[in-house]
């Protein structure tokens, strides 16, 4: 086979003798003129081909650009979209179609919300197509019906979240509220049982209805300090001190009158044990209201100990009293 792309020996010849006649016949002048002409051209060559290769530069990073650009707006438009759904979906559980324009509006094929997209047009209450489809029709009256869903979202965002303060706000409002109820309470529970016990003689009983109002003075300041409203207080209001109350007033009608039999008595001798039950209540409930106290001074306690056995004071240097 024979090779192509090279001049060959008889090219070489003849271009050869050419050359050696030009030089003879005196073209060296000619040859000195050619050269800077070639010289220029090759410079201008060089020129031209390293301002194609700038501009061309210029041009991939201008495209690079616009591939970023355009990544930044469809991420911008999913996460539009996103929004409008997850408000959408929340609209179409409760509602057919939304209105956006003069006898324009949206909905849903079966009630079911599945994306913006899959959502139906509607003209004068006609369904005229999906949104999808109106999309590739209409693409500007496309993003006037986005734009104006996504305005909608704003605004329906922005009213959940002044509504949720709102709640967060009442709901602040009904603890405190509770809070004061329980202190009313307090008080008026004292003041009942002081008024019932200034006409009754039996000693243990008077006593005892004291003592009952001197621990319910000092649960209520417990509690005021607290600031957090006890169950426990909820159900001696409720129910303990009502019920104690009633039976305190049966039992002063019934010491008021003249002839008191057997059962008076065995009535008395169980109200004096059940005012020490209760008594015996509001101790506990008092007590459990310190309860982080008690374990926060008891670790205080064993964290001293502990100190001043580490440094060698393990014992005592006092004898202990005989």
């Amino acid at each position: 086979m024979r090779r192509r792309g090279g001049i060959g020996i008889f090219g070489f010849i003849i271009i050869m003798s050419i050359l050696d006649a030009f030089f003879e016949s005196g073209g060296m002048l000619i040859f000195g003129l050619i050269v800077p002409v070639v010289f220029t051209g090759l410079f201008i060559y060089g020129i031209a081909k390293f301002l194609s290769y700038v501009f061309g530069e210029g041009q991939t990073n201008r495209r690079s650009s616009n591939v970023y650009t355009n990544r930044s707006t469809s991420y911008v438009k999913n996460a539009r979209n996103a929004q409008i759904d997850k408000v959408l979906a929340e609209y179409f559980e409760n509602n057919v179609s939304l209105v956006l324009f003069d006898d324009v509006s949206i909905s849903t094929q079966n009630g079911v919300y599945t994306t913006v997209d899959n959502l139906y047009v509607n003209y004068k209450e006609e369904k005229i197509c999906q949104l999808k489809e109106f999309k590739s029709y209409y693409p500007g009256a496309y993003e006037k019906i986005i734009n104006s869903l996504a305005q909608l979202t704003k605004k329906s965002v922005k009213q959940n979240e002044k509504k949720k303060k709102k709640d967060k706000e009442e709901k602040k409002e009904e603890v405190k509220e509770t809070k004061k109820d329980s202190f009313s309470d307090a008080d008026k529970y004292i003041d009942q049982i002081n008024s019932l016990n200034r006409d009754l003689i039996n000693e243990e009983v008077t006593n005892g209805l004291y003592q009952t109002c001197d621990l319910l003075k000092q649960i209520d300041i417990v509690d005021r300090e607290d600031g957090t409203v006890d169950p426990k207080l909820n159900k001696l209001y409720e129910y303990y001190l009502p019920i104690l109350t009633g039976i305190l007033e049966d039992y002063k009608r019934l010491s008021a009158s003249p002839i008191k039999g057997d059962e008076f008595k065995k009535c008395e001798t169980q109200l004096v044990k059940t005012i020490k039950l209760i008594n015996e209540a509001l101790k506990t409930i008092y007590n459990s209201m310190h309860e982080s106290d008690y374990m926060n001074l008891n670790a205080n306690i064993n964290t001293l100990q502990s100190l001043l056995k580490q440094d060698g004071f393990g014992s005592t240097p006092f004898k202990e009293d005989k």
